[in-house]
């Protein structure tokens, strides 16, 4: 008896705390899982449509009929046996429907069993078409990765839009290595498979296709080299930094922010400037008492007592200069280093 009446004031708080929890995580549409993010309303779209159309929905596994919330239609598409080619979910007036890329099914990521509708839409999901708020929702499954506008979370490339790289007034793809990531990928895996060859320093940018990784380099460089084209298997004389892209549906192009030495310096520190009012009142702090070899040298340079006396107490001037130098273009971007100028 005692043990289970002081259970009650511990359980009701962490219950209450639980159920603020959730709520707190719910986005705007009230789903609270992780496995899911929301693209937009209407159903589904792929990102590279390629050859294909645009607008064609893809292929859906056993349906979830209404009513249902979002968390047990995720519930729903993460109870198949198999998850590997699903891309996310999307839902209408009457059902919830778990999506998958051609090729793959609820059953085995390799066959299209178990599947209710079968289309050749293929990769990660883009965008949506139009629907109705409250009803067409469109979620992408966040373990599938592949290629869309927002899937590179890094700092080292910069999103160019949808279509190959090419450099300014040019249409000529830039060269591209021979080794490819072969999907699936995720965006952040193509970047650090591009920063991971030996040499970055002709590297340009990362195209991410439905099939591969490319990474992109300017002519005269490659992969193993900044001045040798050894690795490459399509080459081309496109140089110079990224211009823009060719539009096209097949690829979606990412520019490297430190190609060419774009990486920024840091600011040199500015020398500090003391207001008028506060210059006189240095003079009057105490100073050390001079030593018999100090008072020689301040009668021999008197100057120099002028500016031990603007200093503040306990500063110490400084016989070094630092410059700010620049190394390497690799991996790990905006690395710097101090060195000391031998020449002051």
């Amino acid at each position: 008896q005692p043990d289970s009446t002081m259970k009650f004031p511990v359980l009701f708080p962490a219950l209450f705390a639980s159920s603020i929890a959730s709520a707190s995580a719910a986005d705007i549409n009230g789903y609270t899982g992780s496995d899911y993010t929301f693209v937009g309303v209407g159903h589904c779209l792929q990102a590279i449509p390629q050859w294909r159309s645009a607008t064609l929905h893809y292929s859906h596994a056993a349906t979830l009929p209404r009513p249902f919330t979002l968390d047990e239609c995720a519930a729903h598409c993460q109870s198949f046996s198999s998850l590997d080619g699903q891309v996310g979910f999307d839902t209408n007036a009457g059902t919830c429907m778990c999506r998958y890329t051609d090729g793959s099914g609820p059953v085995s990521a390799t066959t299209e069993e178990g599947l209710s509708w079968n289309t050749d839409a293929r990769g990660a999901i883009g965008g949506t078409d139009t629907g109705t708020s409250n009803v067409h929702f469109c979620y992408r499954r966040n373990a599938y990765g592949g290629v869309y506008d927002d899937a590179y979370t890094g700092s080292d490339f910069t999103l160019a839009g949808q279509g190959y790289c090419h450099p300014e007034g040019s249409s000529t793809n830039y060269s591209h290595n021979a080794a490819t990531l072969p999907a699936p990928f995720t965006m952040d895996e193509c970047a650090a498979y591009c920063l991971g060859f030996p040499n970055t320093e002709g590297l340009v940018a990362m195209e991410g296709r439905i099939g591969d990784c490319l990474c992109r380099y300017t002519d005269g460089t490659g992969p193993e080299s900044a001045t040798s084209e050894a690795g490459l298997s399509y080459n081309s004389d496109a140089s110079g930094p990224v211009g823009g892209t060719t539009g096209s549906t097949v690829a979606i192009c990412w520019t490297y922010n430190w190609a060419f030495g774009n990486k920024p310096l840091r600011p040199l520190a500015q020398p500090r400037v003391l207001p008028k009012h506060q210059r006189g009142l240095l003079t009057s702090q105490p100073q050390a008492p001079l030593s018999p070899r100090q008072a020689l040298h301040l009668k021999a340079h008197p100057k120099a007592h002028q500016l031990r006396s603007l200093r503040q107490p306990g500063e110490q001037q400084s016989r070094k200069t630092p410059c700010i130098i620049q190394i390497g273009q690799r991996a790990t971007a905006g690395a710097r280093r101090e060195v000391v100028n031998p020449h002051t």
